[in-house]
């Protein structure tokens, strides 16, 4: 058993550009997820980097010379093309299918391959402390869930995700993964099963690869989100 958890980070190096917009200049992408890679490795988090484009960055797969817990797999996607709910969706799968640290564990940890939160020791669980099913972070309508993060124990993502996502992805009808994690969970609630927030709220650093744009969480915005969080859990947790 690992000291800390396995974080699996999902990639695309080279998108399609007559399919992808944003960031889609692969050098640009190579070094987000380098920067990323290198921030969870530092802090000796074990990594598994999937990525869906058939990439092979020698940058990034050196740095496997800095840890002993590092993976760095690479397939062609069948399915990025149909959209990028079904690529994620397809590189959690391929993780699982084809890591041999995640097999060594029974949980999913999933960050945006691009994104560095800045306190993620403060928000991941030590191994031997993961002992729910499912950490999510709902909306207040219930209508979806952030995905940049997801965390949740392998038996949830094979009897609750997988098959709501079977069942129900739908990008052209406007139903996307932040709705599938969403409906999860709630069929997982109307079977007895318990709300668990995040321990903390993710300071999320790096780019947005849909919009190119920047995330930067300065200390005044990681405080009013954290404050916000705080209340946020307060009020499920007192829920009627």
């Amino acid at each position: 058993m690992f000291d800390k958890p396995v974080i699996l980070l999902s990639a695309t190096i080279k998108p399609d550009p007559l399919i992808h917009i944003g960031r889609i200049d692969s050098e640009e992408r190579e070094e987000d997820y380098y920067k990323a890679v290198s921030f969870y490795l530092k802090r000796g988090y074990p990594v598994v980097f999937v990525e869906n484009s058939d990439f092979n960055s020698e940058r990034i797969q050196n740095l496997s010379r800095k840890s002993p817990y590092f993976e760095y797999i690479t397939f062609l996607s069948e399915v990025s093309h149909l959209g990028k709910a079904k690529g994620e969706f397809e590189i959690i799968n391929y993780a699982l299918t084809n890591s041999k640290l995640l097999s060594e564990v029974d949980y999913v940890i999933k960050i945006t391959g691009r994104y560095i939160i800045s306190n993620i020791d403060s928000l991941l669980l030590p191994t031997n402390a993961i002992t729910k099913d499912v950490y999510i972070n709902p909306t207040r309508n219930l209508k979806w869930a952030d995905t940049r993060l997801m965390m949740m124990k392998k038996s949830f993502y094979f009897s609750y995700f997988l098959p709501m996502a079977i069942r129900n992805f739908d990008e052209n009808n406007k139903v996307f993964m932040e709705n599938i994690f969403m409906k999860s969970l709630l069929k997982y609630l109307l079977d007895g099963g318990e709300l668990n927030l995040w321990p903390a709220y993710p300071a999320y650093q790096g780019i947005d690869g849909t919009h190119n744009e920047i995330v930067i969480f300065s200390l005044f915005k990681s405080w009013k989100y954290n404050l916000y969080y705080q209340i946020k859990t307060f009020i499920f947790k007192h829920r009627a």
